[in-house]
């Protein structure tokens, strides 16, 4: 049982030592809770883009097979693909890969991919490919075969439009016009159980459940629930681990602004604190520290005086808060930060 008599007083350098290693325990406990960002790039610089074993921020591989014909350009803000000939045989190919897989190997993916097309002269089907598997080549320019795959989906052109495409479904996309920004968010879940997940600006709840994925443009659905695995794929935990856009057809200018690749599964957010019983009747009460920084907790009248506390664990996730002396009734404030490092107050009221 340790005594409490001011938040900001100790005797003990004991104390300073545990207070440090408790705030090393929370920090990687805080840092192990957070999601997970496979990629992420706003291309707010255009050099140190492409590395063969990448970070966070970095393609692994840019591969232009006819780069006069073909090519690609970071700009500020954004990566402009070119294509100036129709057909991938000759006019060449552009892709753009991750193919060093994920690490830790992801179970589930967000991606959101925010772009334009900004010139379409001319109908193609299928001129832009987004990959999701494992062991992708940078190698070799053939397809990846259906073995390495966990889903992909397309980007048709029809002059001065697009249309994003899932070819599992065959469903499509509404038409978007040449210059609009949209964004594509594709969920993917190779985990055994439900994922649930939130469009950003769509507070309701959606699901995609085991081996399957549902696929986004802006706020309307291409495709929900679509089955993984084309052609009878062989399961493996590692299907997600690689990325790949490929720009292989059509002519047509393509900007994105920004790509973001990161978990799919969100962890599950600290309960907030409570005390129980609240009203409080007697010397001590109980409260859920699961989200609480225990070291910098303090019980406080409502005209700020330090009230001296004892404090022991009690059940699992909770702690038993002692008031020696005798507790007057009224009005009192337990100070805290959680785990967030965020300032809470959890107001006491004692009968």
């Amino acid at each position: 049982m340790h005594k409490h008599k001011s938040f900001m007083q100790t005797r003990y350098p004991v104390f300073r030592i545990v207070r440090k290693a408790l705030i090393v325990v929370l920090s990687v406990f805080s840092v192990s809770h957070a999601q997970t960002v496979y990629f992420h790039q706003d291309f707010a610089k255009t050099t140190w883009l492409v590395n063969p074993l990448p970070d966070t921020g970095q393609f692994s591989h840019m591969i232009l097979t006819a780069p006069q014909l073909s090519y690609h350009k970071f700009h500020k803000g954004y990566l402009e693909l070119v294509r100036s000939q129709q057909d991938s045989a000759t006019g060449g190919i552009i892709r753009a890969m991750r193919a060093t897989p994920f690490q830790p190997s992801p179970q589930t993916l967000m991606i959101q991919i925010t772009f334009s097309a900004e010139y379409l002269p001319s109908d193609a089907a299928n001129a832009l490919y987004l990959y999701v598997g494992e062991n992708f080549n940078p190698v070799n320019n053939s397809f990846p075969g259906n073995d390495l795959m966990f889903s992909k989906c397309a980007v048709s052109f029809v002059k001065d439009s697009m249309i994003i495409k899932d070819p599992e479904t065959q469903r499509t996309s509404r038409s978007i016009p040449i210059k609009k920004r949209i964004t594509l968010t594709w969920v993917l879940n190779n985990s055994n159980e439900m994922l649930t997940y939130q469009i950003p600006g769509d507070l309701q709840e959606r699901a995609v459940s085991s081996g399957t994925y549902d696929l986004w443009v802006d706020n309307e659905p291409v495709c929900l629930g679509a089955t993984a695995y084309p052609g009878n794929a062989e399961f493996s935990t590692a299907k997600l681990s690689n990325f790949e856009l490929r720009f292989r057809n059509g002519l047509g200018k393509i900007r994105i602004y920004d790509i973001l690749i990161r978990e799919g599964k969100v962890p599950k957010l600290p309960a907030e604190a409570i005390a129980v019983p609240n009203p409080v009747s007697g010397n001590s009460f109980s409260i859920n520290t699961d989200n609480m920084d225990m070291s910098t907790l303090q019980l406080v009248s409502l005209k700020g005086i330090p009230v001296a506390f004892d404090i022991k664990p009690s059940k699992k996730g909770f702690s038993r808060i002692f008031v020696p002396e005798y507790f007057v009734p009224g009005f009192y404030i337990l100070c805290y930060k959680d785990l967030q490092r965020r300032r809470k107050n959890l107001r006491i009221v004692v009968q």
